[in-house]
């Protein structure tokens, strides 16, 4: 009698070939997409200097603190010499073209690091104990080589004139710190992504939130008119809306993208590591189980269509609510056909930034209010059905 053998799954709920399903990588793929573009659009937003501030200055021998980092990097170059080559800092490149040798480090550096995490404790102390030695050979070398040379030549002398020789890595760590003022959050945000680490992808996110509300600060009528520091503040007016068929300005929509691309890096990366720690916490027995498979794959598939309706409702939403007050006093100005509706529809309050921050307020407690009158529940629970049966 022959024994038959258990055929195992080709497909299981181990990490290594979790990680390699296209769910997984969508989810990957679309937090780095993300993180791409909104480093594009934080750069083009909040990466200039004001026009008076570049007068001010001689030549191209100015710095601000702005979301750009090659104008810090050339600011530095004109005090000595940078250690890390041109191409690789995208000095003398515009556009994209800048950002493409930084992309390529951190690229480098994400990949190491993540292999690094699969090889054990080992590598990772044997790594961190050579940088060190490396390190304490670059401060202290030069300096050991100028004091013993200079006593070579003029005798028995105290170390106080070399310590300058100390501080030779700090010029490769200015580098570091002008290319890190846009790069810091790609950096940790890959990392984050790619090597399965919430603390970095909160660190990510909380970095351009910081870097919005500092620009914000500084910006301020009464902060930059104390002390000028060149950054180019958003207009105070959010202007007519021209875009979407007339449901949204060019600067709200501007800022309306880059909270959606937080968004959607920060969800995306988190899904998929929820669901891969959600797959590392079954038991070993239920990685292969059949039914244990269809439902991951179950709740991957609805996680990936619920990402994409919700995004594009909270999209759609906050265009209404940044168009609330509009839509009220058209409908006011329709019922009662006087001028009064027009008159405060154009008003310059209604466009200024707080009186959006008004609006938008007002639109939440009308549909907070409109839950006693439409049963939300029951209207979110048929279009899932419907997702459901359109899935099925």
């Amino acid at each position: 009698m022959d024994i038959v053998e258990k055929e195992e799954p080709r497909v299981t709920l181990h990490l290594p070939l979790l990680r390699r399903k296209w769910q997984i990588l969508t989810f990957q793929l679309l937090s780095t997409f993300s993180l791409l573009i909104l480093m594009i659009r934080m750069n083009q937003l909040y990466g200039s200097c004001t026009e008076e501030f570049i007068l001010l200055a001689e030549g191209s021998s100015y710095w601000c603190p702005a979301y750009e980092h090659t104008r810090g990097l050339v600011w530095l170059s004109n005090t000595h010499n940078l250690l890390i080559p041109n191409f690789l800092l995208g000095i003398g490149q515009s556009g994209l073209s800048s950002f493409s040798g930084p992309l390529i480090l951190c690229i480098i550096v994400t990949s190491l690091w993540s292999y690094v995490l699969t090889k054990g404790e080992k590598l990772q102390n044997d790594i961190k104990k050579i940088s060190g030695i490396v390190l304490a050979i670059w401060i202290f070398l030069p300096f050991l080589f100028a004091w013993i040379s200079s006593m070579a030549f003029n005798g028995p002398e105290w170390p106080i004139k070399h310590f300058g020789s100390l501080f030779s890595p700090m010029g490769f760590f200015l580098e570091l710190v002008f290319l890190g003022v846009v790069f810091a959050p790609i950096l940790t945000g890959l990392m984050g992504i790619w090597g399965l680490s919430r603390r970095l992808l909160t660190w990510a996110m909380g970095y351009f939130l910081l870097v919005i509300g500092i620009h914000a600060i500084l910006t301020f009528e009464e902060i930059s008119g104390a002390f000028d520091l060149g950054l180019k503040a958003l207009p105070s007016q959010i202007g007519n809306s021209s875009m979407l068929g007339g449901l949204i300005s060019p600067l709200a929509f501007d800022l309306l993208v880059i909270s959606i691309l937080l968004l959607i890096f920060l969800e995306s990366g988190l899904a998929a590591i929820t669901h891969l720690e959600y797959a590392m916490s079954l038991p070993e027995g239920s990685k292969n189980d059949i039914e244990y498979i269809k439902q991951f794959n179950n709740v991957v598939n609805s996680h990936l269509i619920h990402l994409v309706v919700i995004i594009s409702l909270v999209t759609f939403v906050t265009i209404l609510a940044l168009q609330f007050d509009d839509l009220l006093v058209s409908f006011v100005g329709v019922l009662q056909g006087s001028q009064w509706s027009g008159q405060v529809q154009e008003s310059l309050e209604l466009q200024m930034t707080y009186g959006k921050v008004i609006s938008a307020s007002l639109f939440m407690l009308v549909v907070a209010g409109m839950r006693y009158v439409i049963p939300w529940q029951r209207i979110i629970g048929y279009i899932e059905l419907n997702i459901n049966n359109f899935r099925s």
